[in-house]
């Protein structure tokens, strides 16, 4: 569980103080980067989010060697992810000076060894992530920036240095996934690059077979990226499934954080079942720091069976998370269910939370807000649907559409524009792309000026089997078709992953 701070400001202050000075005393002209074993059994540890036994660790290192400032940026990696995954506003206000002094302690290290810029780079593109998630995209797109400048002139003086592709990876990437309504921080980061190359350059080190223990050490991270970047941007999400066979190859199944990589790989490729059985034998670890995300995939795995128990795992996230995103989506799916079983009183009674809780910062709780305000009853069997063919579950899918007349219950706009769009994603992912793009097509006819999703969508999954083809030209155009929708629902997500495509192709052209 997250752990709030309930300290008078002066006091807080006080302590801050001390903190700061401990640290520029401690880290003298002698300041080194020493990646000690215990260093490292620390990093392992803060991937496996066992805080405690991590900060053990660097307390033990630093009393051993104050000048050790391999420390210092272990410590920021704790408060990043305890932030990221945590979303406590009132601990991130904490943090945030800590952060200030560690970065002013790392700038004092002997810039003659390749982890003086790795450590600043890393530390300032983690805090930029952490900026994103509070909504200070600003200061995110100029954390970015700083942190390629360490990253780029790292790979200058330390071309053989491993792990900084992973910086480099990810800042190559960032920039051409702004949305265009953030244009102006995409000029603020000053990074330019493709999706292929960060993934390229995150490969180098997933790919990694030599005998270098830090270079190793960082095979992890890797892949955890590269499986996040290939299963939402990538042209193939089957490529993504390459990803999980690299995970279990290097052993490093148990970090929650790579559970949730695998898990989101199998759910996206519709391997539903694997999902689940993944999810389901993680172990709660009570020394790990709480991940409650990883129960709101559970329920999604559940729910994508239409098996009703998913409302315990709901109910569990809602009950323990302390963070602000997808607090309305899980509302929303709670009223699914029950809605599902008939119940539309109580289905009523959960859409309302999605209006007073969380924030809609997300695609997901976006969407989950637009159907609270309609005020409108799903359609029950497009539903089903929609789940079932999220699940993978097709042959079910299909079924709940084309077992009826259509005309019984496709009643409104919304209806005749999503029946198609259902029938041809789910035609797609079972394997018949060309049978799937006559309803995509209908779905663009029919809803190319509307608010919701589905014409998007429709145009980018026709840029997707396009480009697979091979004819690069008409995924272009698709890709461009996409863009030039503006749904109300999902906007941003599909227009990254049209720019993506476009970029692809590009690369493909040269």
């Amino acid at each position: 569980m997250c752990h709030r701070y309930y300290r008078p400001k002066a006091r807080f202050s006080f302590l801050f103080l001390l903190s700061w000075v401990f640290l520029l005393l401690s880290f003298s002209s002698h300041a080194q980067f020493n990646y000690t074993p215990a260093c490292q059994k620390a990093y392992q540890e803060i991937l496996n989010l066992r805080f405690q036994e991590a900060r053990q660790l660097i307390a033990a290192e630093k009393s051993t060697d104050p000048g050790n400032l391999i420390p210092a940026y272990l410590e920021n990696y704790i408060d990043y992810l305890t932030l990221f995954i945590g979303e406590d506003h009132s601990q991130y206000e904490q943090i945030k000076p800590l952060y200030i002094a560690r970065l002013d302690a790392l700038e004092k290290g002997l810039n003659s060894s390749p982890y003086c810029n790795f450590c600043l780079g890393e530390s300032n593109l983690q805090w930029a992530f952490v900026l994103m998630k509070f909504g200070e995209h600003t200061q995110a797109a100029l954390k970015i920036r700083k942190a390629n400048q360490f990253f780029s002139e790292n790979a200058r003086r330390f071309p053989d240095f491993i792990p900084n592709n992973i910086g480099l990876g990810i800042t190559h990437f960032l920039a051409g996934l702004v949305p265009d309504s953030y244009k102006w921080i995409a000029n603020m980061m000053g990074v330019s690059g493709t999706i292929s190359q960060g993934l390229q350059e995150l490969k180098t080190v997933a790919d990694y077979s030599g005998n270098n223990v830090i270079f190793n050490l960082y095979k992890s991270q890797a892949l955890l990226y590269m499986a996040m970047v290939s299963v939402n941007l990538g042209k193939d999400k089957s490529e993504a499934l390459k990803v999980v066979e690299l995970i279990a190859k290097n052993n490093t199944n148990q970090s929650p954080l790579l559970i949730f990589a695998r898990a989101s790989i199998m759910m996206k490729n519709g391997m539903n079942e694997k999902a689940l059985e993944i999810l389901k034998q993680r172990t709660r670890d009570a020394a790990s720091f709480p991940f409650y995300f990883l129960d709101f995939m559970e329920g999604n795995a559940r729910l994508n069976s239409l098996d009703t128990t998913a409302m315990s795992n709901y109910k569990y996230f809602l009950g323990h998370f302390r963070g602000v995103h997808y607090i309305k989506s899980a509302w929303q799916k709670v009223g699914w269910l029950e809605f599902i079983q008939g119940d539309t009183s109580s289905y009523r009674r959960a859409i309302s939370k999605v209006l007073s809780s969380g924030t809609a910062g997300g695609d997901e709780d976006r969407q989950a807000v637009r159907e609270a305000e309609s005020k409108e009853l799903p359609n029950l069997i497009l539903l089903r649907a929609r789940l079932l063919f999220d699940g993978g579950y097709y042959e079910k899918a299909v079924a709940e559409l084309q077992n009826r007349p259509a005309k019984s219950f496709l009643y409104t706009r919304k209806d005749l524009v999503e029946y198609p769009y259902r029938l041809g994603r789910i035609y797609h992912e079972s394997g018949n792309p060309d049978k799937a793009l006559p309803f995509y097509k209908l779905a663009i006819q029919r809803g190319k000026n509307d608010p919701w999703y589905f014409a998007a969508s429709s145009a980018l999954q026709m840029g997707l089997i396009f480009e697979n083809k091979g004819d690069f030209i008409r995924a272009d155009s698709a890709y461009k078709v996409c863009l030039s929708c503006k749904p109300e629902e999902y906007k941003n997500s599909l227009s990254q992953k049209a720019k993506a495509g476009i970029s692809r192709i590009k690369s493909n052209r040269h």
